[in-house]
């Protein structure tokens, strides 16, 4: 048996080409006599009449095989699922060209290929800095355009994985916000902010990255034909269906009691058992931290930096600044939390206002941070400064839990948090439209992965 795609020689067995790397069979659709009859009729009178141009420029196509692919369909097109092309990467023209093609639709919101660029193209960054490491072990090779690499969690490539993907949380985002201003919701203070904010900030990050203009920007990240409205699009949508998501999730949350903590665990008791997590597992920390980090210092011989004396004082003395800040407030978490996401250079957690949740005596943390929080004697709203060789942590105590306790509570919900999303997907479904939807070319190597 020989690759349908390089015709290299297959092992009885192989589903995957050693070869090229694409899935070694291509499951098409066996002709019917009559359709491809039909077919050399069609294309013959074309070619006599003289109007293969005419049809070319209307059908878009850029390769004599697309054109026949596209007559094909016409008459026997494949299942409208994620596998209908095998590949959805177009040239930087198309991809231009096509931006504003209509390509899916939920309730009466529709997405655009620009837009889908985003989604699509967020949803690779994101999993490459979450996931990348240990995506090179099953196979990803950013040297490679994603369309020609099988992956292993699906019947096709990666591009099919990242579509696939993208098109689930834009119908996710999309049916939440729906939701959001069905029932009357607005974004955020700080929300608004931000949006009002988008451009004048892309302007200047364009600038500094050496760009033309913010769509120049955005199209060496996203792809070509998208531009700064499709970004804002996404921002909307994404924030809106977050406003949603937030207020359900802090009414469940507000509403799991002992009894519903104590029901989930004996539900799953052999599964957490499995996981390592009994009644006797023990205690687990909520920690927020803010992390000033010292400047200048020097390499030292085993690569690592190395500050004078003097850089650590000044180091102290900004956390002793943000620290004395706080207690000039009102001293709660919210507060906190806030200065962390203002100030923290711990990219890890700044975002979530410097909060790490679970922790225990054998979380991979540097040892002066362990040993603030195990601390027998440390209560809920503990603050305190705790050097290490990343800097200064300014520290604040959220509280003790039982294990158990933590893992029932958290699989709660994650339950009801997929509950949420899925029960918005099924009140407004979705519908795509694959053979419409392009994908302009980002050179992944340049980028690295890291938005």
């Amino acid at each position: 048996m020989k690759c349908s795609h390089c015709k290299a020689a297959l092992k009885p067995g192989d589903t995957v080409c050693p070869a090229c790397g694409k899935p070694a069979q291509k499951q098409n659709k066996k002709m019917k006599t009559w359709v491809l009859a039909l077919i050399i009729t069609v294309v013959s009178f074309a070619v006599l009449a003289g109007s293969v141009a005419v049809w070319w420029a209307v059908a878009d196509v850029e390769s004599f095989g697309e054109g026949i692919q596209l007559i094909l369909n016409a008459f026997d097109a494949p299942d409208n699922n994620v596998y209908y092309k095998d590949s959805y990467t177009v040239s930087d023209n198309k991809a231009q060209k096509w931006a504003d093609k209509e390509i899916a639709v939920v309730g009466t919101e529709t997405l655009t290929n620009g837009q889908l660029q985003v989604y699509y193209w967020m949803n690779v960054y994101d999993f490459l800095n979450n996931y990348g490491y240990y995506a090179a072990y099953a196979g990803l090779d950013l040297a490679q355009p994603l369309d020609a690499q099988a992956c292993p969690e699906t019947e096709g490539s990666w591009q099919h994985f990242f579509l696939d993907d993208a098109l689930m949380l834009w119908h996710k985002y999309q049916a939440m916000s729906i939701l959001a201003r069905n029932e009357g919701m607005e974004l955020t203070e700080s929300m608004q902010s931000e949006l009002d904010g988008l451009r004048g900030n892309m302007a200047k990050a364009a600038v500094d990255g050496g760009y033309a203009s913010i769509d120049a920007m955005l199209q060496a990240d996203m792809g070509p034909g998208c531009t700064f409205e499709d970004y804002e699009k996404y921002m909307k949508t994404y924030y809106m269906g977050y406003c949603y998501f937030e207020h359900h999730y802090d009414k469940i949350e507000a509403g799991i009691t002992d009894q519903a903590i104590e029901d989930w665990f004996k539900a799953n008791e052999e599964t957490l058992k499995k996981d390592g997590i009994t009644k006797d597992s023990g205690l687990e920390y909520d920690v927020r931290h803010i992390l000033i980090a010292p400047t200048g210092g020097t390499e030292g011989e085993d690569g690592n930096m190395v500050y004078s004396e003097t850089e650590w004082q000044v180091c102290q003395a900004e956390a002793q600044k943000i620290l004395d800040k706080w207690l000039a407030g009102d001293k709660t978490e919210d507060s906190f939390a806030a200065l962390a996401k203002e100030h923290s250079v711990d990219t890890g957690s700044a975002s979530n206002g410097g909060l790490y949740q679970g922790l225990d005596k054998d979380t991979d943390l540097v040892q002066e941070f362990k040993d603030w929080y195990l601390d027998g004697s440390r209560k809920a709203g503990d603050y305190g400064l705790v050097k290490s060789r990343y800097g200064y942590h300014i520290m604040y105590f959220s509280g003790a839990q039982e294990a158990w306790i933590n893992a029932s509570r958290q699989g709660i919900l994650t339950e009801e948090a997929d509950r949420v999303a899925s029960d918005a997907m099924n009140k407004h479904g979705i519908r795509v439209d694959y053979k419409n939807i392009v994908l302009g070319l980002v050179d992944l190597k340049k980028s690295d992965g890291q938005k």
